[in-house]
């Protein structure tokens, strides 16, 4: 049994706490009790019994409270002794006794002592019926956590039976609620088995009747129903059914707002168990607001030495590490291990966990002798024991690295070969992990014998398999991922192998428009019954894939069934691919932003124009990878800055020039990391630099990159004329017989405005603040600022345009209904002068878009779908032959939290739809400076039909020519972006 239901175990069975009197108060009584009373030996484990039963009530649940409330149970087994060797109160006390010996992770002793309560306790006695039934779901619980799942069963089918039958004739006010939470218990310990056994059914049937057996006898909001509710929500999550977890821990949440004291652990848990569907539903942002709470809560009221408190810590850290804020989750991995290990013993699944999680923060982070010290202590005490692989698969790769980079490349070998092998003999180790670990290997084994190209073959086989992975639930990358993508990457360079490299830099700036892609079609599959079989095919035969990769990486391992395992390898690619073709018929659109693209260096030089270079830069794991191109060298380079480091260097020189506090310093640091003094001759010749830009970089003005920081610096943009890509692919060029005309919307009349005539004018906010479950936050949305500036600039672009019809949709008419105009389909230049939610994290349904107004005529889409958000999956549904896209009045807005790339996902459907170039910002500018720019932009690349440079005279004019204020300074120019 895994830590997860160990955990939702010990939850079941720990009982609610009571507001009983503190202990100070019973050692008072006790000690205030005459020394000439000497009751019946009978009354005296009568009153011991009561005494126990109090100091469990009053109890905090932690390491002190156990051994206290065992110490109770004791003195009630020594009384009894005294009376009769077999006395009926000693098998009583040992099963609570066992219950805090399980808390304690001691699970043998607790295994000894239930088993000997059980066995003492007389089947047909109506005073311990409950007692019974905690005794058989906590035998149950530990059957199951030994590994022992068919026994497990057969205990708990057996108490249940006869506990059933003791229940059933009890009259009516016989049942307490003690006899009611018992059989609850039974009902979710078999729910829990049943699960492990993958009997999911079974398993649902019985958490249901738990949940039913407290509503009819505590009813519905009860904190102990409660309690069941997000139980039921646990068991769908780990039956794979989120939307109904979701669901059901949602109505946790609300029951316990409504009618549980917050001091209550149901309040909290019912939060954290929300949080933990969240994220693991591509949600991590939601679920952290969620989790943040319910500690909050635990610190308050139960304190932060507890099992449950290390839980949530661990929880938050996890998430937190999952959106690669190493530094934050390292210290709380930290403080959780601890907690585990105090209440765990030492081998506890949870404290190796935390711990090995923070071993791979600290080698994420660039702490190569802090991550390889922890790696190396950690992969000691797992070899000494029995340990989940879950684990040495999370560090092992970690640690090989680690030690090559330290010289000691026979043991990295050694750790390689010897994980390699024992991931290979466990048969449920993924595909995945199984790739990284050959991947590891053969890194390893190159290493050991001095051959920089000897796992190339290894980085192209895991290269493969992670593009034919691309259609997942979540859709981001996980960090073992991201690893992995490193790895490659490192290889690559060893190996001197540019299209590796380009290909992983691909993959992994690519990863944020392929999310959003997922998401939008498991929201389309919902509504649509053929992408929904088209969807489910694809996705099946994606799980073939990997098996069948798995099975051959077993054969080649075994040294037989090789042939017949690459057949079935070759039948599975056939197979995925025809899937993915018939989900591509079903919605072109989508089958294209799903779609992975070959890329080599042949093909990159072939896309660049004359005097044309091509920089690629991707943050990855713990390293950054750059790649130039030029018509005559190529050139790969691991960026010097660790990329911790480096995000935090350009999250620097981003935000100082958005609040006007600029630092030349910091970016010259930048720029000599990103293109050093190799790279600087290289583009000797170029006058045209283009920029593919991964993760929090995608948010990075590189026109304020610094190259000579004299007294008047000399930035990037007075050298090159500069274009971000979304891809390695060139777009196709526009066709002219198609386009005419401009077309703006602008100034939408904002969310809300209409109904309540005020609405507020709130920051704009991460792009994931404005979806909710269902969709479109429309009460988020009705606080985004009005932008009433942008109706000038619509304006005065269209004076200046010649050439075909203008059409200005402006306030309620700026609307998703106007798309459908003809005007729309046939304009060569479009502008959207509105809110664009496009940088900082994706998550849940969210994806990049454009706020527009809800109001506006018919067509377009209907009913529910017209929301007034533009999302980058229905702009790739449009059929658009615009040259230009002007996205003036957007604004990134969330920076460089997260790592989403912040305007591929706008790019990519853009272009789908036929659509040519973006001109958007990075950040909010001023009307006047954001007209100036679109207009002369516009103006010179009608004189020379070059974008970049067109870009570039215009900038180079607002600086030098408008005569408009600050126009100069950084934050005024700084934040314009062509993106092609």
């Amino acid at each position: 049994m895994g830590p997860a239901l160990a955990l939702a175990l010990a939850l079941a069975l720990a009982g609610p706490l009571a507001g009983a009197a503190p202990l100070a108060a019973l050692a008072a009584q006790e000690n205030g009790r005459a020394a000439s009373e000497v009751p019946d030996p009978e009354a005296e484990v009568a009153r011991l019994i009561d005494r126990a039963t109090q100091v469990f009530n009053a109890t905090t649940p932690d390491a002190e409270g156990a051994a206290a409330i065992i110490a109770a149970w004791e003195d009630v087994q020594r009384a009894a002794r005294r009376i009769d060797p077999d006395h009926p109160a000693i098998a009583r006390a040992a099963i609570p006794i066992a219950s805090q010996l399980y808390n304690l992770g001691r699970n043998d002793a607790a295994r000894e002592a239930v088993e000997a309560g059980l066995a003492g306790l007389a089947a047909d006695d109506p005073d311990t019926l409950a007692v019974r039934a905690e005794g058989v779901a906590l035998l149950g619980t530990l059957l199951a956590q030994a590994g022992e799942a068919d026994a497990a069963v057969a205990a708990l089918e057996e108490g249940y039976r006869d506990y059933t039958a003791s229940f059933n004739a009890l009259g009516p006010e016989e049942i307490g609620r003690s006899e009611a939470v018992s059989k609850s218990n039974l009902e979710f310990s078999l729910s829990q088995v049943m699960l492990q056994l993958s009997r999911i059914e079974e398993a649902l049937d019985y958490q249901r009747a738990s949940l039913a057996t407290r509503e009819q006898y505590l009813g519905p909001n009860d904190p102990d129903t409660i309690a069941s509710v997000y139980g039921l929500a646990g068991t769908l999550r780990r039956a794979g059914r989120m939307e109904e977890a979701e669901a059901e821990a949602r109505v946790a949440v609300e029951r316990a707002v409504a009618h549980v004291d917050p001091s209550h652990p149901s309040y909290a848990r019912a939060l954290e168990m929300l949080a933990i569907i969240l994220s693991r539903s591509g949600r991590p942002i939601e679920a952290t607001d969620y989790l943040v709470r319910s500690l909050e809560l635990k610190r308050e009221h139960e304190g932060a030495d507890s099992l449950f408190f290390g839980y949530g810590i661990h929880l938050l850290a996890t998430i937190l590490h999952q959106r690669e804020r190493y530094a934050e989750a390292v210290p709380l991995f930290d403080e959780a291990a601890p907690i585990f290990a105090k209440y765990q013993g030492e081998g506890s699944p949870f404290g190796l966990g935390s711990q090995g999680y923070a071993a791979q923060g600290a080698f994420a982070l660039g702490r190569g002798a802090e991550a390889l010290e922890r790696l190396r202590a950690l992969d000691a005490r797992m070899a000494a024991s029995d340990v989940d692989t879950e684990i040495a698969k999370r560090i092992g790769p970690d640690l090989v690295r680690a030690l090559v980079r330290a010289g000691e490349v026979e043991e990295a070998a050694r750790i390689a070969a010897r994980d390699r092998a024992r991931l290979i003999e466990t048969e449920d180790t993924g595909a995945f992990a199984l790739r990284h670990a050959v991947l590891v290997d053969a890194y390893a084994k190159a290493a050991l014998a001095g051959d920089p190209g000897g796992a190339a073959a290894d980085a192209r086989a895991m290269l493969y398999f992670l593009e034919a992975g691309r259609v997942r639930a979540s859709g981001a990358w996980q960090a073992e991922e991201r690893a992995a993508l490193d790895l490659i990457m490192e290889i690559a360079l060893a190996a001197n192998e540019p299209d590796i490299l380009a290909q992983a830099i691909a993959l992994a700036t690519g990863s944020g428009i392929a999310q959003a892609s997922a998401l939008r079609a498991e929201r389309l599959a919902a509504r649509d019954g053929d992408i929904a079989a088209a969807l489910k095919a694809l996705q099946e035969a994606e799980a073939a894939l990997e098996a069948a990769d798995r099975a051959l990486l077993r054969a080649l391992a075994a040294g037989s069934g090789i042939a017949a395992a690459r057949a079935r390898l070759g039948e599975a690619v056939r197979v995925r691919d025809e899937a993915f073709a018939a989900l591509k018929g079903r919605d072109a659109a989508l089958g294209r932003l799903l779609e992975a693209d070959r890329v080599t260096i042949p093909a990159i030089r072939a896309r660049l124009g004359e005097g044309e270079a091509l920089l690629a830069i991707a943050p990855a794991y713990d390293g950054a990878y750059s790649l130039l191109v030029t018509p005559g060298e190529v050139l790969m380079n691991r960026i010097a800055l660790p990329r911790a480091e480096l995000v935090a260097v350009a999250a620097a020189v981003r935000d100082g020039a958005a609040a006007g506090q600029f630092d030349a310093a910091v970016s010259a640091r930048l720029a000599e990391a990103l293109l050093p003094a190799g790279e600087r001759a290289a583009l000797a010749e170029a006058d045209t630099l283009r920029i593919l830009a991964g993760g929090p970089l995608a948010s990075l003005p590189f026109g304020v990159l610094v190259l000579d920081n004299g007294p008047a610096p000399a930035f990037l943009a007075d050298r090159f004329a500069l274009a971000n890509v979304a891809s390695f692919d060139r777009p196709a060029a526009v066709p002219e017989r198609r386009a005419s005309g401009f077309v703006a919307f602008a100034a939408p009349t904002p969310f809300g405005r209409l109904e309540d005539g005020q609405g507020r004018q709130d920051a704009v906010l991460a792009p994931a603040a404005y979806f909710a479950r269902s969709g479109a936050d429309f009460a988020r949305l009705a606080a985004l600022p009005p932008l009433p500036g942008s109706e000038r600039e619509a304006r005065m672009i269209a004076r200046e345009y010649e050439g075909g019809e203008t059409r200005l949709f402006l306030g309620n008419e700026a609307s998703e209904a106007r798309l459908a105009d003809p005007a729309v389909s046939q304009a060569r230049i479009l502008l959207f002068a509105t809110h664009g939610l496009v940088g900082g994290e994706l998550e849940g349904i969210a994806e990049p878009a454009l706020v527009l107004a809800r109001g506006g005529g018919g067509g377009g889409e209907s009913g529910a779908a017209r929301d007034g958000l533009l999302t980058a999956s229905e702009i790739a549904r449009l059929d658009l032959a615009a040259d230009w896209v002007l996205l003036t009045a957007c604004d990134s807005a969330a920076g460089f939290e997260g790592g989403a790339t912040a305007f591929s996902g706008l790019v990519a459907a853009f272009r789908f739809a036929g659509g040519g170039s973006l001109l958007a910002t990075h950040w909010k500018v001023r009307d006047d400076v954001a007209a100036y720019v679109a207009v002369h932009t516009l103006r010179r690349y009608r004189e020379h039909g070059d974008k970049p440079r067109a870009l570039a005279e215009a900038i180079a004019s607002l600086r030098g020519e408008s005569g408009l204020p600050g126009a100069d300074r950084p934050e005024a120019w700084g934040p314009f972006v062509l993106i092609d």
